[in-house]
């Protein structure tokens, strides 16, 4: 196994260099009553606050008007900052609606990034969290025109619909009960919801996040009697009326990702129903349209041009359609607009016989036109949220033609080519104890993967002595490997423990709130790695929150190949 000379050299040169680019989040007191705002008469949350005051709650709708005399109705910002405590672990669903820009953050964690100038949106994660208090931070700014900002969060008690329900048409008071609802398809009849609710005169109000893919859908609902449906806080039915069962619809389109959906509803008199389904438009996928040439060099004018919903062909033999002479010697051009909900690292893949080119907003980021077997490639882009503008090229020389492209967020490894099957190639694990460990410093601890793990207190910057740590892996052969931490329980409290993965003369780093887990394996992301026996993981007790206030851990790491 190749060793790199002068190891802590560096590794402090390299510490040093990502200290210069990262910023300290500020030490902050606990506010469990409300959250501390910090208003900027600014937009870009410059100098300091005009002024601070504790808001119950981030739910405003200033329009016009200032959110202050102190401030100016236009071009301010804010920045609310709370210890907010989550009584129930498991999948919380937070929701930010806001004209214009948000950030939010938890556990120092970016989660939602719609920092830009935008009407009325919503933008909503669903983040997995432990039983406890977990540092919430938004920041908002109001460029131009009626200014409006919330933040809404739905219980990990409520994993489908959360179901308010009230004794009154109305939704007035507090609800009667509250729910979960595995699906919004209910014929109460005539005997009501339950929970002590009669069959007439009763209302009820369901929230969820869900994923839908890019696309434009038509939601529909089926009710007796009124109805109101909202996504992303747009109001696509507004049916408040008594009325015998009747479907009503919204179109709408969606990016990638998770969008809040809200249904009001109230039952009058007779039998009572509330259903809601939705469905892709036919037609309206953000398709690609595809232009063939007679010739491998995408000259001269299509042969056919047709539009295709996915990039995922495997036409052996046959010309690909009607104008193309046959399946020799022929070429395509594949182009779209495609969403992405929030920005982040996306990982583009393609698998193609013969030759492939990849453009992202213009961008080459796959290159490989030539002759060769069925072969998988694959790039990381970072992307803003957006409409983005794709390319695909494609060109077939002899014998079988296939081509397969798509885009995943985060770093994940691409699909399989059209035939062949995952290698087997067990685990690599890398424990703390074993001869691919070094490392300088850290203190033992009973615990962990093997009972063995280390740790140390945090230093916020690179000092002449602190801890570090690598895993050499020796990896069978090349390919993609996921990578993988085991964090020891009731030891690591940091929230920013920052992972170097060095792999195929490549560097990537993640940041791990390693706080969130106990006796389990987090994914870094999965990567390509060249076997050659000197790439490695790297951890450093350097995570830039204040000096000695947290505990980074250090035990096992695990590459599973994909």
């Amino acid at each position: 196994m190749k060793r790199p000379l002068a190891v802590s050299l560096a590794l402090a040169a390299l510490v040093l260099v990502v200290a210069t680019f990262a910023s300290v989040a500020p030490t902050l007191a606990q506010t469990t009553t409300g959250w501390t705002g910090s208003y900027f008469a600014n937009a870009e949350l410059k100098g300091t606050p005009a002024f601070t005051r504790t808001d119950p709650n981030i739910d405003f709708a200033w329009g016009a008007a200032a959110p202050d005399p102190n401030l100016p109705a236009s071009n301010f910002s804010v920045r609310w900052v709370r210890w907010l405590y989550f009584d129930t672990p498991g999948l919380w669903t937070l929701t930010t609606i806001h004209n214009d820009g948000v950030r939010l953050y938890v556990d120092d964690g970016l989660v939602i990034d719609a920092w830009s100038d935008q009407a009325a949106t919503a933008h909503t994660v669903k983040l997995n969290l432990t039983q406890a208090f977990h540092l919430v931070r938004m920041e908002y700014y109001s460029k131009a025109g009626p200014a409006e900002v919330r933040l809404q969060l739905i219980s990990a008690n409520f994993p489908d619909w959360r179901g308010e329900y009230f004794g009154n048409p109305n939704l007035t008071g507090a609800p009667a009960f509250v729910r979960n609802d595995g699906a919004l398809n209910f014929n109460f009849g005539t005997t009501g919801p339950g929970g002590g609710i009669a069959g007439e005169n009763f209302s009820a109000r369901w929230t969820r996040g869900a994923y839908f893919d890019a696309g434009r859908y038509r939601i529909t609902t089926l009710t007796d009697d009124g109805v109101r449906l909202w996504v992303d806080n747009q109001l696509l039915v507004d049916q408040w009326r008594d009325q015998v069962p009747k479907n009503w619809s919204g179109d709408i389109t969606l990016a990638t990702g998770e969008h809040l959906i809200k249904m009001e509803y109230f039952q009058r008199s007779s039998a009572a129903l509330a259903v809601l389904t939705w469905l892709p438009v036919p037609g309206s996928a953000e398709i690609w349209r595809g232009e063939y040439f007679n010739n491998t060099g995408l000259t001269g004018a299509p042969a056919l041009v047709r539009d295709d919903t996915q990039l995922n062909f495997d036409w052996g033999t046959s010309a690909p359609g009607p104008g193309i002479a046959n399946g020799a010697n022929w070429s395509a051009r594949f182009t779209s607009k495609r969403a992405t909900s929030l920005a982040g690292y996306y990982t583009v893949s393609a698998a193609a016989d013969d030759g492939v080119r990849v453009y992202v907003d213009n961008n080459l980021v796959i290159d490989h036109w030539h002759d060769q077997p069925p072969t998988i490639y694959a790039a990381t882009v970072y992307l803003n949220a957006g409409v983005h503008d794709w390319r695909v090229e494609y060109y077939q020389h002899t014998g079988a033609a296939s081509l397969r492209s798509q885009i995943a967020s985060g770093v994940t490894a691409p699909p399989l080519a059209a035939g062949t099957t995952p290698r087997a190639i067990g685990d690599v694990i890398v424990d703390d104890q074993s001869p691919g460990f070094v490392k300088s410093g850290w203190r033992d601890h009973p615990a962990g993967h093997g009972n063995h793990a280390f740790s140390a207190q945090n230093n916020t910057f690179s000092l002449p002595l602190y801890n570090w740590a690598r895993w050499y892996p020796e990896l069978p052969r090349a390919g993609y490997y996921e990578v993988a931490a085991y964090i020891p329980g009731n030891l690591a409290t940091t929230r920013n423990a920052r992972y170097w993965i060095e792999h195929a003369l490549s560097s990537d780093i993640r940041a791990l709130n390693q706080a969130l887990y106990a006796n389990q394996w987090v994914a870094l992301g999965t990567y390509y790695f060249a076997a050659t026996g000197d790439e490695y993981v790297s951890l450093a007790d350097i995570t830039y929150e204040p000096q000695q206030s947290t505990v980074v851990a250090v035990d096992a790491i695990r590459f599973s190949p994909r």
